[in-house]
């Protein structure tokens, strides 16, 4: 009895220990944060973001929100947090957050700024040509909103040269789609796909090319009238393209301009 009794106080003892350790360690692993105050965790994520440690400001300044959504600072603290993500290289958690300012402080000074964060980080999601170009759309269509709600602010200008941009990669997307069709030697689905390119984009670059492309399907297919009338429309739309210079250099023939006699040859 005695002996076992030792055994229970002695195992009572090493519980009592393991409890004092697992109290002490759960101390000791607890992050700082947690316990601080609104303006605690303002300045310290500003601090870790100021030193490059995104993902440190990112937990500070979350919890700020999370937590302290009244504190004066909260609006700075969700741009510091996308811009963050942004510098982490996660720019669809960056425009969600940016999303997220848009939607509690349009009105706020920094709603410009947020607007445009939300253009260049889907911008930065556009991809290679020959890939989906779902991002490529949604940068255009956020650039734009950015362009006409922000008029006459400089980031206006900037969104709305990032919203030409995205407009000429989805007219390349068409056009490399509809290359592929001709160099199959599908030439009646290039030309539909050339047509729908400049119908969809035809203030870009690629809106002659796509022309030109059309010219030489035709040509291959032997259809001359549609390939004459595809250079007297390169012609007449887009003259002082590079298109319409190659087909005038090649002598294409062509109908008479309004001012005058001049064929693609002369």
């Amino acid at each position: 009895m005695r002996s076992r009794a030792i055994f229970r106080r002695g195992l009572g003892a090493v519980w009592l220990s393991a409890l004092v350790l697992s109290l002490a360690w759960g101390c000791a692993s607890t992050p700082e944060y947690l316990s601080m105050e609104g303006d605690q965790l303002w300045e310290t994520g500003v601090q870790a973001f100021d030193e490059g440690d995104w993902e440190e400001a990112i937990r500070r300044l979350e919890r700020l929100v999370n937590q302290f959504a009244g504190h004066p600072q909260s609006p700075e603290a969700r741009i510091y947090i996308a811009r963050a993500y942004e510098e982490r290289g996660e720019y669809i958690s960056a425009a969600a957050e940016y999303e997220r300012f848009l939607q509690y402080y349009f009105n706020h000074g920094l709603a410009p700024d947020a607007s445009l964060g939300i253009c260049e980080s889907y911008a930065e999601l556009s991809p290679h040509p020959q890939r989906d170009q779902s991002y490529t759309e949604r940068a255009r269509d956020a650039c734009g909103v950015t362009a006409r709600e922000f008029q006459g602010l400089s980031v206006a200008q900037t969104a709305d040269s990032i919203r030409t941009a995205m407009v000429d990669r989805l007219a390349e997307s068409v056009f490399v789609e509809a290359e592929f069709y001709q160099r199959a030697g599908l030439h009646n689905s290039a030309i539909l796909v050339f047509e729908d390119l400049v119908a969809r984009f035809p203030e870009t670059p690629w809106a002659p090319r796509a022309i030109q492309g059309m010219y030489q399907s035709y040509t291959e297919l032997g259809w001359e009238e549609e390939a004459v009338e595809a250079a007297e429309r390169l012609e007449r739309e887009y003259p002082g393209s590079e298109p319409a210079q190659a087909l005038r250099e090649e002598g294409t023939p062509r109908a008479a301009a309004p001012d005058g006699p001049t064929g693609l040859g002369g």
